[in-house]
């Protein structure tokens, strides 16, 4: 992680009206790294998790000078608590602000990029890449070696890590009379709304009469496969080397644990988890956890 000595101060003015309270005196204080059990120091920002029973002795024993902690936890000597709502998420946030290098924006010498594409602005463009007439939404990071066809409609603030391949042709074949199998036509487009992140060596197929979609603040992880016609919610997360065959609808907040497959023209409803290594062949009703092979519903205790 990137070394940086940021002063109290700054990160309180970042957070802005996520501060409920300071307790202590922030002045002249700095953090230079986020916490982590094997490096925390007095310099280090730690967050305590509301949920912890015993989060007050836990707040007390860590050794960093400052703590994003919830209203519960009362004042403690030598430390600055930040009061806020959800210290997690504070935390990810200041992380993404102050420590995590941003690419600048630009086209790398080496990208071949579509003269018809069309490029948002504040958009970074990686090492060999190839981008064919696709849109591709302001504030996106495509990193090296992604390919992206023309039928790719991607929002904003996407982040395509490298080697993804997004739009490519999806698998489908008919039989003519003498048994022989023919390219079914793959003329749909890739939709991508804002705020999608997708993996290293992910695939995502393009629709065949009609479009693949993936909803706004969706996750996918690395070495996925994503088939033709695909509608995919917000807010869901796909996580590594999930296979999803053709056809099938995730609404929103779903979770699809590793390994997992889904045959094809599933229906996994909203809330719903698919736990690791799953293959489901039957639709998933909503806020259900189905697991195993096949797939079922995992009864509640």
């Amino acid at each position: 992680m990137k070394i940086n000595r940021i002063e109290l101060k700054n990160i309180l003015q970042f957070l802005g009206d996520t501060v409920i309270d300071v307790i202590g005196d922030p002045t002249g204080v700095y953090i230079d790294n986020l916490a982590d059990m094997a490096r925390i120091n007095e310099h280090s920002l730690d967050w305590i998790n509301p949920t912890k029973e015993n989060k007050q002795v836990i707040a007390e024993r860590s050794r960093a000078c400052v703590l994003l902690v919830d209203d519960s936890i009362v004042p403690i000597r030598d430390k600055v608590l930040i009061v806020v709502r959800n210290p997690k998420m504070c935390l990810a946030q200041i992380g993404n602000y102050f420590f995590v290098e941003r690419q600048e924006a630009g086209i790398h010498a080496t990208a071949v990029v579509d003269r018809d594409a069309i490029i948002g602005e504040n958009v970074y463009i990686g090492p060999y890449c190839v981008i064919g007439q696709a849109t591709i939404g302001d504030g996106c990071i495509i990193d090296s070696n992604v390919r992206i066809y023309g039928c790719v409609k991607m929002g904003n603030n996407c982040h395509v890590k490298a080697g993804a391949v997004l739009g490519g042709e999806g698998f489908g074949f008919e039989k003519d009379a003498g048994g022989n199998r023919f390219h079914f036509p793959q003329i749909g487009d890739l939709v991508i709304g804002d705020d999608v992140e997708i993996g290293s060596n992910t695939c995502i197929d393009r629709g065949a009469l009609s479009d693949t979609i993936i909803g706004s603040h969706t996750k996918i992880n690395n070495l996925c496969h994503i088939a033709h016609n695909n509608v995919i919610g917000e807010n869901v997360e796909i996580t590594g080397c999930v296979n999803l065959s053709g056809g099938n609808i995730i609404e929103d907040n779903v979770w699809i644990s590793p390994n997992s497959s889904l045959r094809g023209y599933i229906h996994v409803g909203k809330g719903a988890i698919i736990g690791t290594g799953a293959v489901v062949t039957k639709n998933i009703p909503a806020g259900e956890t189905w697991v195993g092979n096949p797939a079922s519903k995992m009864e509640k205790k």
